[in-house]
């Protein structure tokens, strides 16, 4: 079920209230306001993931008024216009203020239902590699994985890995403390249909060599007998 906030903004309450029947069926949380000056007070209190604008509200301009200055305050958040008028001049008007969508009153609710839904969709796409990007360094347990350098560590210190080394012991990072086969590993690793379980363990104990104290005692990278493997960020 969605959770996401949007905010309609239209001058007319019928128009908010089959927006709001539209979508009360998709989870989405749907705030509804009259004019810029609400929109505004609400915004000061709530962040909305999505804004459905009418591009005419009490004066012609105040949809593309607003537009603008949603987007001065969230570059990324989607905005999208319905209106009336579908001419090319406020179409242009409606993109060039802002909107990422523009759409015609006219237009059949389904349309309207996957517009908002595919446009939060790809927000939260956006949203959430931009927060990878900035999420520079991952900490499991004694290991660490510095992405801007692509460098790993160890308590600290730097491991010398090789390529594919360094694909394992981050897909061991990305899964700590649970038991995948031979199979599982090499189709996630290698990215490969015909499985070759000798060099999965080839592998699993180059990479025991580097991160083990002692590679004949494991305490990170364990043998499950009989199933596969699992890693231990924290050690036994």
């Amino acid at each position: 079920m969605r959770d996401e906030k949007i905010l309609v903004v239209d001058h007319d309450p019928l128009w908010r209230k089959k927006i709001w029947k539209t979508l009360q069926t998709t989870g989405v949380f749907v705030y509804q306001s009259d004019s810029i000056e609400q929109t505004i007070d609400i915004m000061s209190r709530v962040d909305f993931d999505l804004f459905l604008l009418d591009s005419s509200l009490v004066e012609e301009q105040d949809g593309y008024f607003l537009a603008h200055w949603i987007r001065q305050e969230d570059s990324l958040v989607p905005i999208l216009f319905y209106s009336e008028h579908d001419t090319i001049a406020a179409v242009t008007a409606g993109l060039e203020a802002g909107a990422d969508f523009y759409l015609s009153k006219s237009a059949n609710e389904q349309i309207l239902r996957v517009q908002v839904l595919t446009s939060l969709n790809r927000a939260k796409v956006i949203s959430e590699h931009r927060k990878k990007r900035r999420e520079k360094k991952m900490v499991v347990g004694d290991f660490s994985f510095d992405h801007s350098r692509y460098q790993f560590f160890k308590k600290g210190k730097p491991l010398l890995l090789s390529s594919k080394e360094s694909q394992l012991l981050q897909f061991f990072l990305e899964n700590p403390d649970q038991v995948f086969s031979k199979e599982e590993i090499y189709t996630r690793v290698w990215h490969e249909a015909k499985i070759d379980e000798n060099t999965v363990m080839v592998f699993i104990n180059h990479l025991r060599n580097k991160i083990e104290d002692d590679p004949k005692k494991t305490r990170y990278l364990k043998t499950i007998w009989g199933i596969g493997y699992t890693f231990l960020p924290d050690g036994v």
